[in-house]
């Protein structure tokens, strides 16, 4: 049983390890053995993800008052607490497929923007195309939007160019 100093401690360490996340999702590993929870931290640790495995009553004191307070709602029973830091999607698109992939394990929901999220919220997240496919869809719009006012201006140049070229003959045969 962990002293009261250590326990203080870990609380300090999930502070540390919800700071600057953007997305808190609640995950059920039982069953999984270490090779599996490895992998699982690894593919997590690709897409800036963090997992960690904590009593829920710590979990809960090192939450509150923060954006992640919600996330009491469901730590209960074996959890682990799976953290984004950059692009809320990814976690979630991770978590699910391994999930999927290994048929064990099942997420439980989540928080984001301090607001809690069911499952079934989590698996919508995880079908969200990534940020990265977003901003260069944008850029791809923005790109063809210059493209077309670019063959609109040339259009209207070389009209114009043939218009004078053809008043310039007019005027010469006249």
């Amino acid at each position: 049983m962990a002293t009261k100093a250590r326990k203080q401690e870990i609380v300090s360490e999930l502070r540390e390890f919800f700071a600057n996340g953007k997305v808190a999702i609640v995950t059920d590993l039982s069953g999984l053995t270490v090779a599996e929870i490895t992998q699982f931290r690894r593919k997590l640790d690709k897409v800036d993800a963090k997992c960690r495995v904590a009593k829920n009553t710590l979990v809960k004191i090192a939450t509150d008052g923060t954006d992640f307070g919600p996330i009491k709602e469901l730590a209960a029973g074996p959890s682990a607490i799976i953290v984004g830091y950059d692009d809320p999607a990814q976690p979630a698109k991770t978590a699910v497929d391994f999930f999927k992939a290994i048929k064990k394990g099942e997420v439980r929901g989540g928080v984001i923007e301090g607001r809690a999220i069911t499952a079934g919220d989590v698996k919508g997240l995880a079908e969200l195309p990534s940020k990265d496919q977003l901003l260069s869809e944008i850029m791809g719009g923005l790109d063809s939007g210059a493209r077309n006012i670019a063959g609109l201006l040339e259009a209207v140049i070389r009209d114009i160019a043939l218009l004078t070229e053809e008043v310039a003959k007019k005027n010469d045969a006249a």
